[in-house]
């Protein structure tokens, strides 16, 4: 058919005359920035005016082949090639005529950049052709370009589409091949659609199995991977987890075709999951780190992650046996580590610690490199782990005026500071001080049965002798200051602390009729008081919010506070 033919049926099933079409002609040309012609342009017209064409559809298809750069939203009849650059997951949906649905995607590459390819029902039968592969050449023909679900532009392939796998019609090499390019691990972040990293392989966790909320089984498993500028927990589910198999602590790994998500249980951080398109290579190689070494030990606390320091052991406890929750029993060595600023308590696990409590004594230099720094909530500030990559040297180091821990009791008292922090501008994990009034009732109580060692649920004790069982109790309220308001959770001595009674006491009128009514005197005892709290503070998946858990408590005299406040201003 040629160009008059096309006009002429054009103008008999639309209406159109033909100088609209031939505007309609120039503005697709310029749409399509000079990639087609004529022809090409009035068989596209005519597509979108739902004029049939369909004898021609292949020969004029061939012709409007375009670059990934070239697509824009609403473009229809789109023909392109390409490779693909990662594979996504097929997953199925209920339709609203009662049938299951599927839906899969994959990113396609050219030179000109990359674009996701949607595909629906029958056309993710291709994902179980063995020439649908990673770096394999795809030909789409009569693509959709839509508004993609995370912003910008995707390709949907539906039932009138057609899908080539390794076409014979296409110059291969025009579409080189895609070299792997490994993600740093401080720059993943949710906005990679898929992607690939290696490090070495810190930790591996034993499978878990649950029960999936379609009452199927489930199992989960994760390592943990470091390279030189963090590290990141990577999740394997189900069939998946037999790729870990054969990988151990220590091994250094690349990982493909990963998906990063925001972690449902710390802020800011992201985990990463894998996909049963996810391919596992060991590799010959070590792990370079940049060595971040701090020369005092009280900016330690102002540090996260990993660090190198050096002081003067002060203080060593006992090698202990604990009972992890996998049930294996490994080694467990603390020491203290002080300097003339501050001090640091530093652990050591499993062969580590053996070999440190043969060697390590009261008043050796050391030098720690790449060490792991954490938060102690029972510390109140940082400490430091030895891991994988830690090294630990002795070294001649003479320090003066050494500062001494003190070591936390059973009933330790926090001495405020008084530097509180408005509850609005929380917008960290972290320690602080705040005050403010209770502003709501007290609507429950609960409570759990917790080792009077270490204090956590007797069921996650990891004592070498678990203590004694006592009854532990939990109370939530809301706090408000001028500018805002946080949930405040106060656990065993601040609760009790809190509402003036023990917990045995108390869980004796649980299961009673006078429950309610003694919720009711607490809280008229409660709400209205001005405390101030510190303790540490965490983001709540729950409640999306930022709650902090009270390690201590005092109410505020508010006659003294005013007082105080007067004699800064005069001052």
């Amino acid at each position: 058919m040629k160009t008059e033919a096309y006009i002429t049926k054009i103008i008999e099933e639309t209406g159109l005359s033909k100088k609209e079409i031939q505007t309609l002609v120039e503005e697709k040309k310029e749409e399509l920035k000079g990639l087609i012609s004529d022809e090409g342009a009035l068989f596209v017209i005519a597509k979108e005016l739902g004029v049939d064409v369909a004898s021609e559809n292949q020969e004029l298809l061939n012709e409007v082949e375009l670059n990934i750069s070239d697509i824009t939203v609403n473009m229809k009849n789109i023909v392109i090639v390409g490779r693909i650059k990662d594979i996504y997951n097929v997953n199925s949906f209920n339709k609203n005529n009662g049938e299951t649905g599927y839906v899969g995607s994959f990113l396609l590459h050219d030179n000109t950049g990359d674009i996701r390819i949607v595909l629906w029902d029958n056309q993710v039968s291709i994902f179980k052709d063995e020439r649908f592969e990673r770096n394999g050449i795809v030909k789409i023909l009569n693509g959709t370009a839509k508004n993609g679900r995370n912003g910008g532009t995707e390709i949907h392939v539906g039932g009138f589409s057609k899908i080539d796998l390794a076409p014979e019609d296409v110059d291969y090499k025009k579409y080189p091949k895609i070299k792997e390019k490994f993600a740093k691990i401080q720059e993943i972040n949710e906005n990679f659609g898929s992607l690939s990293t290696e490090g070495k392989v810190m930790n591996r966790f034993p499978v878990k199995d649950f029960i999936r909320k379609d009452g199927k089984n489930g199992s989960v498993s994760s390592i943990i991977l470091r390279d030189s500028t963090g590290k990141v927990r990577i999740t394997f589910w189900n069939e998946d987890i037999e790729k870990i198999e054969n990988v151990e602590v220590g091994d250094f790994i690349s990982l493909t075709n990963l998906n990063p998500r925001k972690s449902n249980y710390a802020e800011n951080r992201i985990d990463v999951h894998a996909t049963s398109w996810t391919k596992i290579t060991k590799k010959d190689k070590e792990l370079k780190l940049d060595e971040k070494f701090i020369d005092k030990i009280e900016k330690l606390q102002q540090e996260k992650d990993y660090a190198s320091f050096q002081g003067v052991i002060t203080t060593i406890e006992d090698l202990r046996k604990v009972t992890l929750k996998s049930g294996d029993e490994v080694s467990l060595l603390s020491f203290t580590v002080s300097d003339d600023t501050d001090s640091i308590r530093v652990t050591a696990w499993r062969e580590k610690a053996d070999e440190l409590s043969k060697s390590l004594k009261t008043g050796d230099g050391i030098s720690l490199k790449n060490i792991t720094l954490r938060f102690s909530n029972y510390w109140e500030k940082n400490e430091a782990n030895i891991s994988l990559d830690s090294s630990l040297d002795k070294i001649d180091l003479k320090i003066t005026n050494l500062k001494i821990a003190e070591t936390p009791t059973k009933g330790k008292t926090s001495v405020f500071s008084k530097n509180f922090t408005d509850i609005n501008s929380i917008q960290s994990s972290g320690f602080f001080e705040i005050k403010g009034v209770i502003s709501n009732e007290l609507k429950n109580i609960r409570f759990y049965e917790a080792c009077t060692n270490c204090r956590r649920k007797i069921d996650n004790c990891t004592c070498d002798q678990k203590g004694e069982s006592k009854l532990t109790m939990i109370i939530s309220h809301i706090i408000e200051d001028e500018s805002g308001k946080i949930r405040a959770t106060f656990i065993g001595e601040a609760a009790e602390k809190l509402v003036g009674r023990n917990a045995d006491l108390i869980a004796k009128v649980k299961d009673t009729p006078d429950y309610d009514k003694l919720l009711e005197n607490f809280s008229s005892e409660i709400v209205g008081r001005d405390i101030m709290i510190k303790g540490r503070v965490k983001f709540s998946d729950y409640s999306d919010s930022y709650e902090i858990t009270a390690s201590n408590f005092q109410d505020i005299n508010v006659e003294d506070e005013l007082e105080s406040r007067m004699n800064e201003i005069i001052s």
